[in-house]
Order: C-alpha cells, then sequence, then structure tokens
C-alpha cells in the first residue's frame, strides 16, 4: 500500500474525486435553511386524520435532534409538525427528500392560523401517487409556505410506507433559492452517473483487450448501482412512473437484488474466490441465489418482507468481500492492494447506508450519500486494479515473447549441432545395426532392441529439427508460397519419421514380461480412429474406414495405445504383402457379432497357402510365399498377445492372391 499511496500517477484521479465530493454532501451549506421547529408522532393505526392530529397536546409531539427524520422499515405512519416563525413577509418552499417514500401528504396553514382542518391547504404526494400538479415536485416532493413578520406558520406532514422505508429529510428556504438549488443538485446528480457511465465504457475496453470475465461483470455491476441510484434518487419516479402505483417500488426492490446478484457474481472472478478460497466461492454463489430470490419477491410485492434479509445479506457480503480482499492484499502488487481498498471503502458505504435504512442507529439522511461516494470510490478503484493487471499481463506477455525469440534463436543453433553430432552418431549406430543384422538375422528381439536405441537418439534431434523448421516458416512471407510448400514436405517427412520410431519403440516396450495393459472403459471408434490416422502418416498408402451401424457406439475395456499398436501391425503387414506394383487400399472395418467387437484389417495381397493358416501367430514364423518381403515374423504373434490381454482372440482368412482378412475379437465393456 506504501507503494500506491506514494505513486504519484493517481493524483490527477485524487483531484477529480475532491472536485465531486461537495456535490455529494448535504446541501445545508449552499444557502442558510431557514429554521423550523420539527416534531414527530407515531401513527400505529394509520388512520388518523389532521382534524385529531391538531386536537393532540403539544407536548404529545416528540422534538427531533435534526432536520430529518428516519423510521427505518415501518408500517406506521408518521406525523410532521413544523413551525416556522418568520422574520418577513415572503414565500418560502418546505421541500422533503428523497422522493420514494410511498404516501406524503403535506397541510400548509397561513400565518398565525391552523387551528382548525380546514384552514390548511393539502398537497397529495409520494411514489404511490400521480406527481403534483403544482409544478413544485419532482427530484424533491415539496409545497409552498407563506411567512409573515412575527408570526408562526403551521405545516404537518404525513408520512406513510407500503413498499419502502420511512425517511425525510426537511428543508424550509426562499422560494427564490429553488433554481440554483435544483441546478446543484441536478449536476452533483449528473456527474456522478456521467463517472459510472465512464468507468463502464473503460471496463468494456478492457474487456476488449483482454478478454477475461471480470471485465463485463464489474460493468454489469457498475450498471446494477447505477440502476439503484436511479430509484433511490427519484429519478424513476419522475421518467418512468409518473403516474404512481408501486411500479417504483417494484423496480427499486428488483435493482438492489439484482445489483446484490451482479456485485456477488463480479466479485467471485474479481476475488479469483474458485482457486483462491473454495468455501467463500460457495457463499458468493449463495448469494447470487438470494439475489435472484429476491428479485422475484420484488416483482411478487413483497419488499418489506424481505427487505431485513437483503440488508443482512449486503453486510454480510461486503464484509466477506472485505475480508478477502484484505486477505490477499498482497499477492499481486499494487493490484490486489487496490482490489482490498475498493472493497473496503464499499464495506463502509454498505454498512453505513443499511444502518441508516434501517434505523438501527439514528443517522442523518444526508449519510445516505456515502453510500454513492462508495460506489464510485470502489468501481474506480477496481477499475483502476484492473487496469495495473493488465498493464503487468501485457509487460508479461512482452517479456515471454522476447524469451520465445531469445529461445528460438538458441534452439536453431543448438538443432544445428545437434544435427551435425547425431548424423555422425546415426552413421555409427547403423553400421553396427547392419553388422549385428547379417550376424543374427533370425533374432527380432535384437532388432527391436536396435531400434530403440534409433527413437531415443533421433527424437531430440527431430525435435530441434521441426523446431527449427517452424521458425523458417514464421520468418516466411505468406506470399512465398513455394518455400512454404517445401517446409511442409519437410515437416510431413519429419511426422512420418517420427511414427515409424514411435510404433518400432511401442513394440520395444511391449516384449518381455513387463507385457501388462492399462485397461480402461473406451469408445472402439475412437481408438479405430486413432490407429487409421497413424497407419497412414506411417505407411503412406490409402486406408478406408468401415463402420458398422451397430458398431458407432461401442465401448470396450482397453488399453488404447496397446490395441493401437495391434491395428497398426495388421495394417503394416496388409501393405507389405500386397501385389507388387499394385497399391491397393486396405480397408480397416469394425463390426458387432454374437455379443463381440470385431475389428478386421482386409488386403487385396498375395495371400497365405491354407496348410500355414494355423501358424501364422506362432513367434517368428513367416509364410513360404514371404521369404522375398522384409520381416522378422512377430507382428501376428505380438497381435495376438495383445489380443489375448485384452480378453480376446485372432482369426484369419486368406486366399492365395486374393488377399487376406485379419480378425481381432474382443468382448465389450459392461454397460454403466
Amino acid at each position: 500500500m506504501h507503494d500506491f499511496l506514494h505513486d504519484r500517477r493517481w493524483l490527477p484521479l485524487l483531484r477529480i474525486l475532491c472536485l465531486v465530493l461537495p456535490f455529494l454532501m448535504p446541501q445545508g451549506g449552499m444557502a442558510a435553511d431557514i429554521p423550523a421547529d420539527i416534531r414527530t408522532f407515531t401513527d400505529p393505526s394509520r388512520n388518523l386524520t389532521l382534524a385529531e392530529i391538531l386536537a393532540l397536546d403539544e407536548t404529545q409531539f416528540t422534538r427531533t435532534r435534526r432536520s430529518d427524520v428516519n423510521f427505518g422499515y415501518t408500517r406506521n405512519a408518521i406525523w410532521l409538525r413544523i413551525a416556522i416563525t418568520g422574520d418577513s413577509d415572503r414565500r418560502v418552499l418546505l421541500s422533503l427528500f428523497p422522493n420514494f417514500v410511498d404516501l406524503i401528504d403535506i397541510y400548509a396553514a397561513p400565518p398565525a392560523s391552523g387551528t382548525r382542518a380546514e384552514d390548511f391547504t393539502h398537497v397529495a404526494t409520494g411514489d404511490h401517487r400521480p406527481l403534483p400538479a403544482d409544478g413544485l415536485s419532482g427530484l424533491y416532493d415539496a409545497a409552498a409556505l407563506d411567512l409573515a413578520a412575527g408570526k408562526t406558520t403551521l405545516a404537518y406532514v404525513r408520512l406513510a410506507a407500503i413498499g419502502s422505508s420511512v425517511t425525510a429529510d426537511v428543508r424550509v428556504y426562499p422560494a427564490e433559492e429553488r433554481p440554483r438549488r435544483e441546478t446543484l443538485s441536478n449536476l452533483a446528480i449528473g456527474m456522478w452517473f456521467g463517472a459510472m457511465a465512464i468507468l463502464i465504457v473503460i471496463q468494456l475496453v478492457f474487456f476488449h483487450y483482454d478478454r477475461k470475465a471480470r471485465y463485463p461483470l464489474l460493468a454489469a455491476a457498475t450498471l446494477a448501482a447505477s440502476l439503484v441510484y436511479t430509484g433511490t434518487l427519484g429519478l424513476s419516479r419522475v421518467f418512468l412512473f409518473p403516474g404512481g402505483g408501486d411500479s417504483n417500488d417494484t423496480f427499486v426492490s428488483m435493482c438492489i437484488w439484482i445489483g446484490l446478484s451482479a456485485s456477488a457474481l463480479a466479485a467471485v472472478h474479481i476475488l479469483e474466490l474458485k482457486g483462491r478460497n473454495p468455501w467463500m466461492h460457495r457463499i458468493f454463489l449463495a448469494f447470487i441465489a438470494l439475489g435472484a430470490l429476491g428479485t422475484l419477491f420484488g416483482m411478487l410485492g413483497y419488499h418489506l418482507a424481505f427487505a431485513p434479509f437483503g440488508s443482512m445479506a449486503g453486510i454480510l457480503l461486503a464484509t466477506l468481500g472485505a475480508f478477502q480482499g484484505l486477505r490477499t492484499a498482497n499477492l499481486g502488487g499494487n493490484a490486489t492492494r487496490l482490489r482490498a481498498a475498493a472493497y473496503c471503502v464499499l464495506w463502509a458505504g454498505v454498512v453505513t447506508i443499511m444502518l441508516q435504512r434501517t434505523a438501527v442507529i439514528d443517522l442523518p439522511n444526508w449519510v445516505t450519500h456515502a453510500y454513492a461516494v462508495a460506489c464510485v470510490l470502489q468501481t474506480v478503484l477496481l477499475t483502476a486494479a484492473l487496469g495495473v493487471r493488465l498493464r503487468a499481463a501485457e509487460a508479461l506477455n512482452l517479456v515471454m515473447q522476447q524469451q520465445a525469440l531469445h529461445a528460438a534463436k538458441a534452439a536453431s543453433d543448438h538443432a544445428n549441432r545437434l544435427v551435425e553430432e547425431r548424423t555422425r552418431e546415426l552413421a555409427a549406430a547403423r553400421q553396427t545395426a547392419e553388422e549385428a543384422l547379417r550376424a543374427e538375422l533370425s533374432s527380432q528381439r535384437q532388432q527391436v532392441r536396435f531400434m530403440e536405441v534409433i527413437s531415443h537418439q533421433y527424437r531430440t534431434p527431430l525435435a530441434a529439427i521441426r523446431t527449427h523448421v517452424d521458425n523458417i516458416g514464421l520468418s516466411l512471407p505468406r506470399a512465398d508460397e513455394a518455400n512454404h510448400a517445401r517446409l511442409d514436405r519437410v515437416r510431413k517427412g519429419i511426422q512420418r519419421l517420427v511414427e515409424v520410431l514411435e510404433v518400432n519403440l511401442s513394440r520395444a516396450r511391449l516384449q518381455g514380461p513387463s507385457f501388462a495393459p492399462m485397461l480402461v472403459r473406451t469408445p472402439l471408434i475412437d481408438i479405430i480412429d486413432a490407429a487409421a490416422a497413424r497407419g497412414r502418416d506411417l505407411l503412406q498408402n490409402i486406408i478406408d474406414i468401415d463402420i458398422a451401424p451397430d458398431a458407432a457406439g461401442l465401448r470396450i475395456r482397453a488399453d488404447a495405445d496397446m490395441l493401437g499398436l495391434a491395428i497398426i501391425n495388421l495394417l503394416e503387414n496388409a501393405v507389405k504383402f500386397g501385389k507388387p506394383g499394385n497399391r491397393a487400399p486396405v480397408v480397416l472395418s469394425c463390426r458387432l457379432e454374437d455379443g463381440k467387437a470385431l475389428i478386421a484389417v482386409s488386403d487385396r495381397g498375395i495371400g497365405i497357402p491354407a496348410a500355414e493358416i494355423g501358424q501364422i501367430f506362432d513367434p517368428a514364423h513367416r509364410g513360404v510365399n514371404a521369404d522375398a518381403i522384409e520381416g522378422s515374423g512377430v507382428g501376428l504373434s505380438l497381435v495376438a498377445r495383445i489380443a489375448a490381454a485384452h480378453g480376446g482372440s485372432v482369426r484369419a482368412e486368406s486366399v492365395l492372391e486374393q488377399g487376406t482378412t485379419i480378425t481381432i475379437l474382443l468382448p465389450l465393456a459392461p454397460a454403466g
């Protein structure tokens, strides 16, 4: 936090806030208010008339300490007795704020009268009624009073709520002050909404450059807070519901609950709760659900019934957010410290307005502006935190790009050296292998071991070559199609060589006592598709796939790599023993037969003599018509071993000079 406080980049922002805050403060300092004696009387029956109130003794009214009253969420009707002693003959305005109290009746009497109900003029207002036609009410409910020098003018105000809290800030001021006061008030409101709109735009701009959910969610929470103040400042009553009714109560209630859900959802992503604090993440999800439930109650008109839950939920949500913000304040530098400050500011604003609205503590009405200030400050701080994070991410991305370029160059140089070294090593290894093969042609095991050595020797240079080729491709212009085509041919050659090495290395690993499959319930078609793709890369031959309709959804318990190797062995044999000069397609098929999955590979090759069909799965056996074709005779025996390890079997069907079909029969996986 010390670094943030000494960072002069934030000074312009602080100056703007210092200019805005005076407009959000109470308006008593704009011009001197006319002193008024304000007293209250509580009517639990809600049925007392003005005549009955006038019959009460003055001592039955309770004097207020301030010019505002706050009774929170109550079903009682509240009467205000306002006595004003004039110092001159003039007209003044009796103004009440906020304007969302449901039913407001203002009774005003001429100076030195007010003893009979018929002496009073009546102004009926409140958001359950249409706006008065006198032109005085708007964002403020107001009525005109005439004062006489040295005489007392009485006014009575009845406040009653159906779906809102009962609170009022009473101001009495000269009528000529009204344009100035309303102009300053509207300017402050406009600046607040303008600041929130600018912050929403900034958050969406951040989202344009960094597609993270936290940015639009913060924008949604900012919009929800703006909608709440659209209701609590009276804008919705004036512009959306001038005809009265309970629509404004419903609008305000729904906006508050939607704001709770939006704030909780934004906090989940901004505070990274899912990864950092799973139990608190679940609590915030519950708040999101509570906000949706509260919105439903608001739509149905149960504002007051659900309001206490909303107050407690708002305080608890803000407290948990501040706690998590402070708990993680030092994990990410200035970004997380700004985030912690934002949620602490919001906590202070929420607690203040909840205590004032519920009248748990007798707080003046102007403290509700603390929540407006808190909303702006929290949004500014969170937006700044996200901006710091976005800037840090860009810097990190730049560093990573530079590191990647250096690594690519180093890899290219290393690849060149490795190619030269490995070429010499491979030449020596090849000479050794040829001598070993000439000495022991019948030993397939030795040949597989040799391929394992070769595979390990090739992996590093091939990877380096491929990286070098990709780097060359990135440096070429897109229009250089000729060189791009050459690089594609190099990549295909590398891919085929890698596939050859991988297949032979897999064969080597399946030799000996370590032959132990890891059986997993797997879709059969996935294994077939993968084997066909590897076979095409390895063999450079046409491989057709034929999946029967009843086999498309089959699942088996299999070691996918091991079974895939068995299929590749069959495909390799089918291509190898094809007729010379005729690269006919090999067919890889799958069907369901007698409750078993059948995988078959068919070719149109030289075939197998009928007398040898029963021996082809024996180790090291080779047909009499295959002497001229390179091979060791272990491929089909390995296929038979793999099938047996999966609880299946292998069968062969062949006709000389027409072709061969080798079929693997496997049991299906149990349902579920």
